[in-house]
């Protein structure tokens, strides 16, 4: 290749192979999204904080949105901007929300570290863009509210109360749906609309906060009202429905503009998610731009249509180890991954390895979509694969050519 020009394809060895990743970013890219096909594979972390570092440090993106909650990286982000000096997670990982592997480990605390130990002007603001924390949320914004309008926070505690009986979210879906809740399902979207009306277009203004505090508590309301819609739709939609995972990706990518908004439209941002969440769903068999039938929205694919300037960068294995629990909110552990079927795209992916000789590597989709695949790449995957243009619209990194079916 000609000096400065990015690998197409290329052996990779974690973090130490991070600037290939980087350099084959255009430079005028204002979201870059970061995959992983687990939430707890260690080398996954440590590539995405690797590449994120070279473009805070050398492109200057200045927000990190994570798929985490509002309120645990609030404190987060205070520790990291040096406005407090605990670290922002309990000694006692049972206080953490579940799943607390994903934010409590050592890849996390090293990079939460590095982010503090910038120069203020260059410390990248940390944001989650998640809805599970419908009880953390609402305590956010009564606590908010207790500080600048006492009154109207006593108001909506009252009218909120009823939530401190549950323990989850599901279990609070499931009494709106099937219990006693749903004789005031009414009540409860009036209520939290009035709610997010009042923060928004009313009160907050006059209110004698910071920017960045005003930002929270609208966003919290925000959180309380996609939890309410979330877990209201885990119960309410039969078997298979899209709905609920629809309501969660929507709430994810108006997270995105919202963040946008307050940091300026100029704001470059890196966003880490799961793969499923960051690659397009329209390239999928069950992706759409409608619900007619049952169709998934997902981040990917809305970012793409808001945001023109966009990059994703994938991560996939063929077999390894994940860190993961047997159910929701039980006890985590090692746990081996089954060899990828020889179908999926992980499958595919092993043979260019195994052709290789390569345990990792990276490619740009630019590559297929140019129809000028690396010859290692042509020569595993061309023999009949039908996986080889499918691999140009979903996976890697780089701008797909137009999405396909499959």
């Amino acid at each position: 290749r000609k000096e400065g020009e990015p690998l197409e394809f290329a052996a990779f060895d974690d973090c130490e192979s991070a600037r290939e990743v980087f350099e084959g970013i255009p430079d005028d890219r204002e979201v870059v999204l970061l995959g992983e096909s687990t939430h707890g594979t260690e080398e996954f972390y440590r590539v995405r904080a690797a590449v994120t570092k070279l473009l805070v440090t050398e492109r200057g993106f200045r927000a990190v949105v994570l798929e985490a909650e509002w309120p645990m990286m609030e404190r987060v982000n205070e520790y990291t901007h040096r406005r407090c000096a605990e670290r922002p997670f309990p000694e006692d990982e049972g206080e953490m929300p579940f799943p607390s592997w994903m934010w409590r480990n050592q890849c996390m605390a090293d990079f939460f570290s590095w982010c503090r130990e910038l120069a203020p002007a260059s410390t990248p603001d940390i944001f989650g863009m998640d809805c599970y924390s419908l009880f953390e949320s609402k305590a956010a914004v009564l606590s908010f509210l207790e500080r600048h309008d006492p009154p109207f926070a006593a108001e909506v505690q009252s009218r909120l109360a009823f939530l401190d009986r549950f323990k989850s979210g599901l279990e609070y879906g499931d009494a709106k749906v099937h219990g006693g809740l749903s004789r005031i399902a009414g009540h409860i979207q009036d209520t939290l609309t009035r709610l997010q009306a009042k923060l928004q277009w009313t009160g907050a203004d006059a209110y004698d906060c910071t920017d960045v505090e005003r930002l929270s508590a609208e966003q919290n309301a925000e959180v309380v009202i996609a939890a309410d819609e979330y877990f209201t739709k885990c119960v309410s939609e039969p078997a298979g429905s899209q709905a609920s995972w629809n309501a969660r990706d929507q709430h994810m990518t108006t997270t995105l503009l919202r963040i946008r908004a307050h940091l300026g439209a100029g704001t470059r941002v890196v966003v880490w998610a799961h793969n499923s969440h960051v690659g397009d769903s329209t390239a999928t068999g069950r992706g759409g731009v409608s619900f007619d039938a049952n169709e998934t929205w997902n981040l990917g694919q809305m970012v793409r249509a808001t945001f023109r300037r966009t990059w994703v960068v994938g991560q996939y294995t063929h077999r390894g180890t994940v860190t993961a629990a047997p159910k929701w909110g039980a006890a985590h552990s090692s746990m081996a991954l089954h060899p990828a079927t020889p179908e999926s795209y992980e499958g595919a992916l092993h043979r260019v390895a195994v052709a290789a000789a390569a345990p990792s590597f990276f490619f740009r989709t630019a590559a297929f979509a140019a129809a000028t695949a690396p010859p290692v790449v042509a020569a595993a995957l061309s023999a009949g694969d039908p996986l080889a243009c499918g691999l140009a619209a979903m996976l890697g990194e780089g701008d797909p050519p137009r999405p396909q079916r499959w």
